[in-house]
């Protein structure tokens, strides 16, 4: 084992609470912002569990359950492991920057593979994603904090 993956492996382990503290505060304020901003953004709420569902034969608790692990496990180890350290900027900005790829890589490929669309078919509905994604971002990194 090199020494860049021995502190990677310390890293994470140091700061892997935080991170998944804040994945799941940002979870919670991604799904509120599609339930509460959406409908004045697009004239109804967007939900992330029923957009999930086609993965899970259209299981809505599949869906949500599905969300808050990607959101709560997934995403905070993936961000410590490959992100965290590499981005450029405060701590909220290299938040943003790595779920700006989670975003483009769901609209992209994700999406259009469950029947969604390229980018949900809907530049307002794509619009109110990017929003959740960068505020899950904002939450994240504040919460993990810039490395030292």
């Amino acid at each position: 084992m090199n020494a860049y993956s021995t502190d990677t492996g310390s890293y994470v382990k140091s700061h892997l609470l935080k991170a998944l503290l804040g994945g799941f505060a940002g979870t919670l304020a991604f799904t509120m912002m599609g339930k509460f901003i959406a409908p004045l953004m697009i004239g109804h709420a967007m939900d992330v569990a029923a957009i999930l569902a086609p993965l899970f034969n259209g299981s809505h608790l599949d869906g949500m359950i599905a969300h808050f692990a990607l959101g709560t496990i997934a995403f905070p180890l993936s961000y410590l492991v490959l992100a965290a350290r590499r981005l450029p900027g405060p701590a909220a900005l290299r938040g943003v920057i790595f779920l700006l790829f989670v975003y483009l890589f769901a609209m992209t490929v994700v999406m259009p593979a469950i029947g969604q669309g390229l980018f949900l078919d809907s530049m307002p509905r794509a619009m109110v994603a990017l929003m959740g994604h960068m505020v899950f971002g904002v939450i994240l990194g504040s919460v993990v904090g810039k490395p030292e």
